[in-house]
């Protein structure tokens, strides 16, 4: 009889363990309470497909806006690529004299930086980077993901024929010359829009007898190209002038055109490497030799997304207490000798200065070159820093990289007056997740709430890297929602003016 019952009590355990094995098993999630799978990839049902599929004026255009070293530069006169694509001709033992020249931002004594100007012209959304060096020869990640996504969302990009079953085109890519001040290109990319407001406009006119609809663009960021189109929200095409005390006037112009704007992985607050790159170069892969401080240090755009003070980015030494050194002050970089005002580094001014023949000459336009950009990016990160309500109609989503260990705090060596770095923190190995979301919090004392410039409407977390959080499902999947079905005030508006418009059709059937 006992062993019946232990029989029994042992098939009846073996049960109940084959159960739980089933709903915790690979195939037993649909329908099982019990399943604690994790899924990378979403499934998309009907709605999400019908919402891609869709094509007409209720659904806005995309504008793409790459980030640093993002497009493809090409000399104007020989037509050489100078950045997006490597060969052995560029790099022999190091980079070539004459590919260092050419990638320089043009120095010239007492000339505005806005005058300055050089034979290179953006040509292309940077896709892939490609590199062939005798038996070498690998791609890095640049944009690709991310146009595919967009395109799978049923944006069309301009880029290609315009398929048969379709209209118009409804995805563009803004790429510009991201070695050139921001405030600079902030005028191009207000060209740019008009030119593509104009193209929609007609084609809405002709398909739905909408004449000169207020057509809205979405605009999807990456890095540096965020904090182009934020000034593009505040401040739209107009120019900063460092010469000048008086602040460009913050009206939210740009906003007349823009709808949404998604930010991922943009340093709002800016990144420690920057400091550190133009300082001790620029590496982009271990495989490749690294760009030298005096030729990065030529880059406007670079002392634009330098921490903004107050962040304590930079200090003295690790003691607490100590102050912090503010990174725009050319004194500061002079005195040690940093970037352009390295004593040391006259070999590289004069590949980058072929026709000055002095070192006294080549130096004085260096340090010339030094104060005018720390000049302008000051006054650019106070106009960025400014606590401003945005208008009702505007809405702006961030996406963060937080998985990632990223430089957070640096100390000068008082021995080689070299940036030290001390402390890391979350990001996404280039910028801080509180970077991203501008939380200033991170220098002052802490409250239970953010403290930031920015009035986010949506913030989300992803564990990428700085170019990987463009491959996570988890970003791809949101940015589809939030460009698809998270309607603004604007298209809450367009929506109703559009379900009127049907009504009155049916009525006058």
């Amino acid at each position: 009889m006992r062993k019946i019952k232990f029989i029994y009590l042992f098939a009846a355990i073996i049960s109940i363990m084959v159960f739980v094995a089933a709903c915790n098993s690979t195939d037993s999630s649909v329908g099982s309470y019990q399943s604690a799978k994790v899924f990378q990839k979403p499934l998309f049902g009907k709605i999400a497909k019908k919402s891609a599929a869709y094509e007409g004026p209720a659904r806005n255009p995309v504008i793409f806006i790459h980030g640093f070293l993002g497009a493809r530069l090409r000399d104007k006169e020989t037509g050489d690529c100078v950045w997006g694509d490597f060969s052995g001709e560029q790099i022999m033992d190091g980079f070539s004299k004459k590919y260092i020249r050419q990638l320089a931002y043009p120095m010239e004594l007492g000339k505005p930086l806005e005058e300055l100007s050089d034979n290179l012209e953006a040509v292309q959304l940077l896709r892939n980077m490609k590199v062939s060096i005798m038996t070498m020869d690998f791609r890095m990640v640049a944009y690709q993901s991310i146009i595919n996504s967009l395109t799978k969302g049923g944006y069309i990009p301009e880029c290609m024929p315009l398929p048969k079953d379709k209209k118009f085109y409804s995805l563009f890519a803004f790429y510009y010359d991201w070695r050139d001040d921001i405030t600079e290109n902030s005028k191009r990319l207000h060209q740019f829009i008009m030119l593509r407001k104009k193209y929609l406009q007609k084609k809405y006119e002709k398909y739905y007898g909408l004449k000169n609809f207020d057509v809205q663009f979405d605009v999807v960021t990456h890095s540096m190209g965020g904090l182009l189109a934020r000034y593009y929200l505040r401040y739209g095409e107009q120019k900063l002038q460092p010469e000048h005390t008086l602040m460009p006037t913050l009206d939210w112009r740009g906003s007349k055109n823009v709808d949404k704007v998604i930010i991922v992985g943009t340093p709002n607050a800016g990144y420690l490497d920057t400091c550190i790159e133009m300082t001790q170069g620029l590496q982009l892969d271990p495989r490749l030799p690294k760009y030298p401080p005096m030729l990065v240090g030529t880059w406007q755009s670079y002392y634009q997304m330098m921490p903004v003070l107050g962040m304590r980015a930079v200090i003295l030494d690790h003691k607490a207490g100590k102050p912090e050194v503010d990174v725009f002050d050319p004194k500061v970089w002079i005195a040690r000798g940093w970037g352009l005002a390295n004593p040391s580094q006259d070999k590289v001014l004069k590949v980058l200065l072929p026709k000055v023949y002095t070192a006294e000459k080549r130096r004085a336009i260096a340090l010339d070159h030094l104060r005018k950009c720390l000049r302008n990016a000051k006054k650019f990160t106070k106009a960025m820093s400014i606590h401003a309500k945005p208008p009702k109609d505007i809405m702006l989503i961030l996406f963060a990289g937080d998985a990632v260990k990223t430089s957070r705090t640096a100390t000068i060596d008082p021995k080689t007056k070299k940036l030290k770095v001390i402390e890391w923190a979350p990001g996404d190995g280039k910028v801080l997740s509180s970077s991203a979301r501008f939380d200033q919090r991170a220098g002052r004392k802490w409250t239970p709430f953010p403290i930031s410039p920015i009035k986010w409407h949506v913030v989300i977390n992803v564990q990428g890297a700085h170019m990987g959080i463009m491959n996570s499902y988890s970003f791809l999947d949101n940015l589809s929602y939030y460009l698809l079905s998270f309607p603004s005030v604007k298209r809450h508006e367009a929506h109703l003016y559009f379900e009127k418009l049907d009504k009155d059709k049916k009525k006058a059937k």
